[in-house]
């Protein structure tokens, strides 16, 4: 009896101490939970900062003093950031012992002074001069003024001087409103074109203005959709210089309202850039807003940028447009542009329809380098009446060309572009700042 219950006396102590260690087990993880939860951020820090305001960075940050800290919200914070453009450099730190979010970027120097040269086939040339501030006091508003001057064949004589002003007014109020105003005024020499030959030359004379306001409806302007709305004015004569006078080339008035959607899901690295853009543009100009003519302009863009290796990408674009309506000479697109058919000059691609699909590679001999070479090829159709050279309707253009970006200036990629266009069996040269697309 005393053996039997000894062993019982042992066989309740085990079950003490493993249900003791089995107690011990579930509590003990407990400091190790509570340690893993989102921490409170109590306050946010921000070095580097010289011209920008840091209302500026902290409006455009995915958190806020009194949120809980998730991982995601660093990466996310240095997308919105870096797309800003006002920033080489964007790190952002996790609450640190004290609750603290320590934000690090380097500024890039926002004010360009350049100036513009052109020269077309038939000598005909134009100088100026662009101011641009991408960081207007210090909260990411652009100011733009130029002046250029018509110069006559090869740089030869005055024909006309026309003045430009704009100005983007971004986060109204740190709201997500943004306002558009630009404007111009002056003289400036308009070629009429007929089949790609130039068959009469005009001065033009007149005075635009117009009015925008966007609304973004994703986390910051810059993210997801966003609509606008506007209107412009825009008031024309022409003063036959040369060639017989042409019947669509008409002094008009186009009062117009403009309206417009977009959306953006972009990762801008200065030298690389991955994601998606769309854009839609409408410009109705109708005869009971006070305009001469009645005419609707749409266009339509979709633009792809697909990481293949790296930092270098395949880029792809399509771009429709579409006018109707009472549609004058000066009211046709010109494709032929360093931003749309490669391989061609203004002029040459001239109709009231066109579809644009382009293929491009960005692609960076050193990783980490500045250096992008850009093979490209443009495929445009122009369906319907088209005032192009030789009458076609397909233009294609291929070409290769070098962009050197400047990381510490605000857009600030130099381009060349080497292109032939497939219609004229010519080359075509273009050197200046930017990218196509």
């Amino acid at each position: 009896m005393q053996a039997a219950w000894e062993g019982a006396s042992k066989q309740a102590a085990n079950l003490a101490l493993a249900l003791l260690f089995a107690l011990l087990m579930f509590a003990g993880p407990a400091p190790l939970i509570a340690d893993k939860a989102p921490q409170l951020i109590q306050d946010i820090t921000i070095e580097g900062l010289e011209r920008t305001r840091p209302r500026t960075v902290l409006r455009q940050l995915p958190f806020r003093p009194g949120d809980r800290w998730q991982p995601s919200m660093a990466e996310t914070g240095e997308r919105w950031l870096r797309n800003l453009g006002l920033f080489s450099e964007v790190h952002i730190r996790p609450p640190d012992h004290r609750g603290i979010v320590h934000i690090i970027v380097r500024e890039r120097w926002s004010l360009w002074l350049l100036p513009q040269f052109s020269r077309k086939d038939n000598g005909d040339s134009s100088a100026g001069m662009a101011l641009d501030e991408y960081n207007f006091w210090g909260l990411n508003h652009h100011l733009h003024l130029a002046y250029i001057r018509d110069t006559g064949k090869n740089f030869s004589n005055l024909n006309g001087t026309s003045y430009q002003a704009g100005y983007d007014w971004l986060r109204i109020r740190d709201s997500m409103w943004n306002l558009h105003l630009s404007g111009s005024r002056g003289n400036a020499l308009f070629d009429s074109y007929q089949q790609g030959a130039l068959v009469a030359q005009y001065l033009q004379s007149g005075n635009n203005i117009a009015l925008s306001v966007d609304y973004g409806l994703g986390p910051v302007p810059d993210e997801g959709w966003s609509l606008s709305f506007g209107l412009s004015l825009n008031h024309t004569n022409f003063h036959l210089l040369a060639g017989p006078p042409q019947a669509d080339v008409q002094g008009t008035r186009k009062h117009a309202i403009l309206a417009g959607a977009s959306y953006r899901q972009l990762d801008d690295r200065i030298t690389w850039i991955r994601g998606t853009a769309f854009d839609y543009q409408a410009s109705y100009a109708p005869k009971w807003l006070g305009s001469t003519i009645h005419v609707l302009r749409q266009t339509l863009s979709w633009r792809n940028y697909q990481p293949i290796h790296g930092h270098d990408t395949i880029n792809y674009r399509l771009e429709a447009g579409l006018a109707t309506g009472e549609v004058l000479r000066d009211g046709l697109f010109d494709l032929g542009n360093r931003n749309g058919i490669r391989g061609y000059y203004p002029g040459e691609v001239q109709s009231k329809s066109y579809l644009i699909g382009s293929l491009e590679g960005r692609f960076l001999p050193w990783q980490d380098g500045n250096i992008q070479l850009v093979p490209f090829a443009d495929v445009g159709l122009l369906p319907g009446r088209s005032y192009a050279y030789a009458g076609k309707n397909t233009f294609i253009g291929v070409g290769a060309g070098i962009r050197w970006t400047l990381r510490w200036l605000i857009h600030g990629t130099l381009r060349g572009d080497a292109a032939y266009g497939f219609a004229t069996h010519r080359w075509r040269f273009y050197l200046g700042t930017g990218q196509a697309f």
